[in-house]
């Protein structure tokens, strides 16, 4: 398999990560922390606790809830339309940038046309 390599040092970097989060971790925060994974890759394509969102589960004695991103409608609109918002904000300094540009390349090309035409006429009149 091509991608073995990468799969294992990302697996040793999340199961490096999972030991650094245990050493931090205080039982008062009731924190669940992930497992660590398997490095023989055929036992972790079976592996139940790859598929668990560790995130959302809470310790057993605490019931679980989860966020309300995923169960309220009302908030994922609202995720949705402040992102939709913020999208709006970019566009808007993106376009005013554009119209500066289109402004300032306008205002150079009828400087020069007018030079061209004041050029043009001292030449057709002036009879030095």
């Amino acid at each position: 398999m091509r991608r073995r390599p990468q799969l294992l040092s990302a697996i040793k970097k999340f199961n490096s990560y999972c030991e650094k989060l245990e050493k931090l971790r205080r039982p008062d925060w009731n924190v669940t922390i992930p497992t660590r994974l398997p490095t023989d890759l055929s036992v972790l394509k079976n592996d139940p606790e790859l598929l668990q969102d560790v995130w959302i589960s809470t310790d057993d004695d605490i019931p679980q809830v989860a966020p309300r991103w995923m169960t309220d409608q009302l908030v994922r609109k609202g995720i949705k339309a402040v992102l939709k918002i913020a999208r709006c904000h970019e566009e808007r300094r993106r376009v005013g940038i554009e119209a500066d540009n289109l402004c300032r390349w306008f205002g150079k090309e009828l400087s020069s046309i007018e030079v061209a035409v004041r050029f043009a006429r001292s030449k057709l009149f002036n009879t030095d």
